[in-house]
């Protein structure tokens, strides 16, 4: 089955707004932590607190926030905690941080290669995952109000969960085909924070829904899909703040109490807890998921118009893999949401950081210069179905002997630029005396090393 979430009784409802809207129901139900997805989270949040009170016994607060305290979790939703000292036992949050990864990895909790510190970052956090898949993020002495107001936002407006589960798992699996590592609901690629959709969506129900419309009426939770993804394809952002505070306003630019940035792909959502902060300030590209909110918007009317009994029409938008209603889901990192790509007819931009102010380099999509910049990227040309060719395949090289040979094989590019990546790092950490990570990249640049003289 396409749509192993909604029974035979729910595909055979004959109004075809109402079958969506108890979908909708149904997803929720079906999406929701198993078992053993909460044992294996419970797990790893209790090794974490056996070991901070191993380190620093009474010196910390753990404090989780993020989907853990909504409630809006996913099958392979990480743990988000914030620890909280009296008095920080180290210089700094970092060396904090550095403590509780190696402790971590003594503990055999994380293996080394599961595991990262992103000490750069505006909020310094380490991250690491189980041997169960399951990941999570540990910040120190960050304060954290968005899942307090989300909390309270779920008990207010009953539509707003299963309306962000049937978002963000249909919108976060949207790949754009001149963008293929754009990833819509990621703050990391200059897309949309879950917060961010979470302020939307909220939006939406304080100003934009009929007072006709009410929550008894079966095609409930189906209006209120479409007309969000109406009403978001063509928002004009560049022009147009969104406030929350109170029954909530759309702002022009002078009325908006924070800076309003007028650029194309730009969102200005004005924070409801923090004065003068934009919460959707990561994103970048709110032009490309307009695009993406109205495709999907096509997709489910289409269904509509042409779906016959018993067809799902959510499945239009949400697409996993197949099983039968009633089957159990696959649990944790083993669920699997297949992407829909929506193809732009424009050229490949090259993924080099979202976030990054220069532009990234336009090729058309799969190239043939050998001199061509290469993505160190290798899946924004290999997954991407409407690249016309794929450059990591081996191709015959301009003057080359051999037919099979490829033209990025000859200079050694790729083989390379990871040893020369390999041997700075290692001497960077080198130099930091961050010994576990040296170590790490003296043995990748020798194994490099090797491979590259039995190669040649």
């Amino acid at each position: 089955m396409d749509a192993p979430w909604s029974s035979k009784d729910t595909l055979s409802i004959k109004d075809r707004i109402s079958r969506l809207s108890k979908e909708i129901i149904d997803f929720e139900e079906y999406i929701k932590p198993t078992k053993t997805e909460k044992l294996n989270r419970d797990t790893l949040l209790y090794c974490i607190t056996q070991l901070m009170e191993s380190l620093w016994p009474s010196n910390y607060e753990i404090t989780a926030f993020g989907s853990s305290v909504t409630g809006l979790q996913f099958p392979a939703s990480d743990i988000d905690i914030n620890i909280d000292f009296e008095q920080l036992p180290k210089n700094n949050v970092i060396d904090v941080l550095k403590i509780i990864r190696k402790k971590a990895i003594s503990q055999h909790i994380f293996s080394f290669n599961n595991t990262r510190l992103a000490a750069n970052a505006k909020v310094p956090v380490f991250m690491g995952e189980d041997d169960n898949g399951v990941s999570i993020d540990i910040t120190v002495q960050n304060e954290c109000f968005s899942s307090d107001r989300t909390a309270a936002w779920i008990a207010e407006y009953p539509a707003l969960k299963p309306l962000f589960m049937v978002l963000k798992q249909s919108i976060a699996n949207c790949r754009v085909s001149s963008l293929p590592q754009f990833e819509p609901l990621s703050a990391k690629t200059a897309g949309l924070a879950s917060y961010s959709l979470v302020c939307m969506i909220v939006s939406y129900l304080q100003l934009q829904v009929p007072d006709t419309l009410k929550l008894s009426d079966p095609n409930y939770y189906g209006t209120l899909l479409m007309g969000f993804l109406n009403f978001y394809s063509q928002f004009p952002s560049t022009s147009t703040a969104i406030s929350l505070t109170g029954d909530g306003a759309y702002l022009s630019k002078n009325e908006c109490p924070i800076p309003l940035d007028a650029k194309s792909g730009k969102l200005t959502i004005i924070d409801p807890d923090v004065e003068g902060i934009n919460v959707a300030r990561s994103t970048l590209r709110f032009d490309t998921i307009q695009l993406i909110f109205g495709k999907a918007l096509d997709n489910i009317r289409k269904r509509i118009a042409s779906s016959s009994k018993n067809e799902s029409i959510l499945s239009s938008i949400i697409k996993v893999e197949k099983h039968y209603y009633g089957d159990p889901r696959r649990e944790g990192h083993r669920f699997k949401l297949l992407q829909t790509w929506i193809d732009t007819g424009a050229p490949v931009v090259k993924h080099r950081g979202f976030n990054r102010r220069r532009g990234g380099i336009v090729h058309k999509a799969g190239g043939g210069d050998r001199h061509e910049p290469i993505s160190r990227h290798k899946d924004d040309s290999r997954n991407n179905p409407y690249s016309r060719s794929n450059p990591y395949e081996r191709r015959e090289s301009v003057g080359s002997r051999s037919s099979t040979s490829s033209p990025y094989r000859q200079p050694g590019y790729n083989r390379m630029l990871d040893q020369d990546h390999n041997s700075r790092e290692y001497e960077r950490h080198k130099r930091n005396n961050n010994t576990h990570l040296a170590e790490h990249y003296r043995e990748k640049s020798e194994r490099s090393q090797k491979k590259r003289r039995y190669r040649d």
